[in-house]
């Protein structure tokens, strides 16, 4: 799917086009807004977030996104390919283990199981250390596509994330209504 990213230079343009999405009962897959740096938010404008409650939106960081934070998508790439590759490598050590009858470790006195369990906690490791190189091999090549947003959220712009629902249209005029600096678009 397709994800569309706008560039706003005030966050109330951002307000008043979210406000009519919920008006005309416009839903999309997502729809998230990304703040500035808090540095670059003014007093009022820390005051309109604290009264902007909605249920069809969701309000951001930059680094918190995990379409526009590519380390924080291999975090959580990582944590679920640990889940399943840590118990499976513990099984493939403990399988090894009993199936070739080594003796690697008799130098610390163990019996079968103590030989079993210690090739089952190698395989763990080896699970984990697994899960950690997989997930770095996977290169989304977004870096080109995420700089300039990054540019401009560290600017002080406000960026809004959308993602039609399968099969449906984005609202481009009304989108084009407002005062965009920007429109990039993400593949994936």
């Amino acid at each position: 799917m397709t994800k569309c990213i706008l560039i706003f230079r005030e966050l109330e343009k951002c307000v008043d086009l979210l406000k009519i999405f919920e008006d005309r009962s416009i839903f999309f897959s997502q729809v998230t807004l990304i703040k500035p740096i808090d540095e670059k938010i003014i007093s009022q404008q820390k005051e309109i977030l604290q009264n902007l409650k909605s249920t069809l939106f969701k309000i951001e960081n930059f680094e918190d996104n995990i379409i526009l934070n590519p380390k924080l998508a291999r975090q959580i790439r990582q944590r679920y390919m640990r889940n399943w590759l840590m118990p499976f490598g513990f099984l493939a050590g403990l399988g090894f283990s009993n199936m070739t009858n080594l003796t690697t470790f008799s130098s610390l006195n163990l019996n079968n199981f103590g030989e079993s369990l210690i090739g089952g906690l190698l395989g763990l490791g080896s699970g984990y250390i697994g899960s950690f190189f997989a997930s770095g091999s996977i290169n989304l090549g977004r870096s080109k596509e995420i700089r300039p947003l990054l540019n401009a959220n560290k600017d002080g712009k406000w960026l809004i994330v959308l993602e039609a629902q399968n099969g449906y249209e984005l609202p481009w005029n009304l989108i084009k209504e407002y005062e965009l600096l920007d429109i990039v678009f993400l593949e994936g």
